[in-house]
């Protein structure tokens, strides 16, 4: 299957580029991403959690950057497995950064996706529909993150997306209403049960 957008960011090429490469930017903004290291300048390891049609995918995953050519493009190979769902996943991405004039980006991006197993099977349209909804919460976080600093932890937005669901509460009640996907609900309510369960 293949999945090709594009999408304006209110950043710099040089900055909006760098946020590509940067694992605490790119966990804060890929929903589902809940782990994310830089092993070296070419390979990444992490987690992915997601749903689909009700079906809970939670996936280790590994990405190795194939071609580099900063800060204008960069292409990728990802791979995942979910054991338990018996489902892996190979996603080839393609992404462009261009220069729209000061302080202002386009990205353009492409991704060859293929699915097995349980996943797989769910159907063209099903997978489309969910990966229209990934993209639109990480095109929004992701814009953000661009348009608040340099990427890095010591970004306020990356801060924001990655705190914990305590400092998370205390930033929506002070800042207005932060959008926040299913899943971040999901681990928050597990990790207060957790903490209940220990005391």
């Amino acid at each position: 299957m293949k999945l090709a957008s594009s999408f304006p960011v209110p950043a710099a090429r040089d900055r909006v580029f760098a946020h590509f490469l940067d694992p605490d930017s790119m966990r804060a903004c890929v929903p589902g991403c809940v782990e994310l290291m830089r092993v070296d300048d070419k390979h990444y390891e992490g987690r992915l959690v997601n749903e689909i049609s009700h079906v809970r995918f939670s996936a280790g995953f590994t990405a190795e950057i194939t071609e580099l050519s900063a800060p204008a493009e960069v292409r990728a190979l990802l791979r995942g497995e979910d054991r338990k769902l018996g489902s892996s996943i190979k996603v080839d991405a393609t992404l462009v950064v261009t220069d729209q004039g000061q302080a202002s980006s386009l990205v353009e991006f492409g991704l060859d996706l293929a699915l097995w197993g349980k996943i797989g099977r769910m159907g063209e349209s099903i997978v489309r529909r969910r990966s229209e909804e990934v993209q639109r919460q990480f095109v929004a976080d992701f814009s953000r993150v661009c348009a608040a600093g340099p990427p890095g932890p010591d970004n306020p937005v990356v801060r924001e997306l990655s705190a914990p669901p305590a400092e998370h509460t205390a930033a929506t009640d002070a800042a207005g209403p932060v959008r926040r996907g299913w899943w971040r609900r999901l681990l928050a309510l597990l990790r207060g049960r957790r903490a209940a369960v220990r005391r």
